[in-house]
């Protein structure tokens, strides 16, 4: 049985990238929890496109800029500087990765 839940809305897929830019601008309690809950969060943008490599590319990249956001703040503290540079990239590839899932559904 797949438990895999697909979006059949725009509704459903705003709110999914809604809760990705809370994800990245806000302090998580764990690292762990954040990095898992954006994969779950992408995996579901993308559930309903179908199989580009440039979505593919854009979700690695948000991925790949997401996870060192994570360990920068467990190793610096959610006040290191440099945060807001890799906070606007993360953004950038989110912004593909919705422009792309949207242009694909």
């Amino acid at each position: 049985m797949n438990m895999i839940a697909t979006i059949r809305s725009a509704d459903a897929s705003e709110s999914v990238f809604a809760r990705l830019n809370g994800l990245i601008a806000g302090r998580p309690a764990s690292a762990r929890a954040a990095r898992v809950e954006a994969r779950q969060l992408i995996a579901m943008a993308m559930a309903e496109t179908w199989q580009a490599d440039s979505l593919w590319g854009a979700a690695d990249a948000f991925h790949a800029h997401f996870d060192f956001m994570m360990q920068s703040i467990e190793i610096n503290g959610a006040d290191d500087p440099n945060l807001g540079t890799l906070r606007t990239k993360c953004r950038f590839y989110l912004e593909q990765v919705e422009a792309l899932c949207q242009s694909m559904s």
